[in-house]
């Protein structure tokens, strides 16, 4: 770049350079080499105006044909970098639905975000979103609660669904509530959904988990299924599809959890306070992405049921539909509201554990302002207009 009087004369683009010109003298030079060698004529002098080193300027991009820039440090005609999140879900089953479909749909990319989509069993997904290795997790929204009662900043923002989309299921032999004391059941991970609603289970029969049964962990929820053929539990809660196998093996439903008369955060979306503080456009435009996807699942079975069978590992088209009608059309929710009945249940229930969930304030525990804002905005009506 030569500086010579009143005139720049710089080898290279506009789309190269974005360094502020100036001279301290008449006849002071300076050369800077830059990459694309097309030759610009620009007035170096500060009292020429800025009027005509634009006018010059739009001289200069009709004869090359160069773009300029209008603000930022973005280069013209490139798309914008997408931001990168970690999600986590934590069940594999249709309850993961509403993160699976968005990410393979490509409406998370549509918002501006690279989702990179982490499969964390059970409660551990709460660990690893404490820990920041994720920023928002699919999972149950009482381990959530259990955790903010540990003192962590785990906030519910969304329920997808508001029951316990699960079913305990035994071995033949079990035919009875009774035939349950002594016996040993699996759960994925303790304080996961299949250990909470478990314990629910066992309680509506009026039996004490504590003192009635036997659990142990299985890492997951196929594993429930496959501790049970190997005969090592005697049953557990299993969600869809690995429902739908185990009863075509023979296994009996002895409750269908989702039928009992309760709301609950079964199936929840939580983060931190601090993403919620410091990234809230990042958190609208994830949320706009999964309400979008919901919508998509339910109107594309096919498409949801190819998804469905890529993450479960299910080839079987009929167990797979059957999924798709029961927990896609029939459990998720299209606005994924946040309840205080159903906060206050999660706490009601975790009170025969944990004694700081007695008299605890639920609405310390949700935070319903993100999804409150895709409503303000017109998002949601958007969405559904009628």
């Amino acid at each position: 770049m030569l500086l010579n009087g009143s005139f720049i004369w710089a080898k290279g683009c506009w789309r190269c350079w974005t360094g502020d010109i100036t001279r301290t003298g008449p006849t002071q030079s300076t050369e800077l080499d830059l990459a694309c060698g097309v030759l610009l004529l620009l007035p170096a002098s500060r009292e020429e105006g800025t009027m005509k080193r634009l006018r010059i300027l739009a001289l200069i991009t009709l004869v090359i044909g160069v773009d300029v820039p209008s603000t930022g440090n973005a280069r013209a005609g490139q798309a914008p970098e997408l931001e990168k999140l970690n999600v986590c879900y934590s069940s594999i089953a249709a309850t993961s639905i509403t993160t699976w479909v968005p990410h393979e749909a490509g409406l998370f990319k549509k918002y501006g975000l690279d989702v990179n989509v982490i499969y964390v069993a059970g409660a551990q997904a709460i660990t690893t979103l404490l820990s920041g290795d994720a920023h928002v997790v699919q999972g149950s929204g009482a381990a959530a609660a259990l955790s903010r009662l540990s003192g962590s900043d785990a906030m519910t923002i969304a329920t997808t669904i508001n029951v316990i989309p699960m079913s305990l299921v035994t071995t033949p032999d079990i035919v009875a509530p009774q035939d349950l004391k002594g016996k040993t059941f699996g759960v994925s991970r303790f304080g996961s959904l299949t250990d909470l609603g478990l314990r629910k289970a066992v309680a509506e029969y009026g039996l004490d988990a504590n003192k009635d049964i036997k659990m142990i962990q299985t890492g997951g929820v196929p594993e429930i299924l496959l501790f049970m053929q190997q005969g090592v539990i005697k049953g557990g809660l299993i969600s869809s599809p690995t429902l739908e196998k185990a009863k075509e093996l023979g296994y009996r439903e002895l409750m269908n959890l989702s039928e009992v008369r309760f709301r609950y955060p079964g199936t929840a979306l939580v983060t931190t306070d601090a993403f919620i503080r410091s990234k809230p456009q990042t958190l609208n435009r994830f949320l706009k992405a999964t309400l979008e996807g919901i919508k998509y699942a339910k109107s594309n079975p096919e498409f949801t049921v190819r998804v469905l069978g890529k993450y479960t590992r299910t080839a079987d088209t009929k167990l797979l539909m059957s999924a798709f009608k029961s927990y896609v059309l029939g459990y998720i929710r299209n606005v994924p509201t946040v309840t205080l009945p159903e906060m206050e249940a999660v706490l009601e229930d975790l009170a025969e554990r944990n004694p700081k969930a007695r008299g605890a304030d639920a609405r310390k525990f949700y935070d319903p302002a993100p999804l409150e804002q895709l409503a303000k905005e017109g998002f949601i009506k958007e969405l559904y207009p009628r």
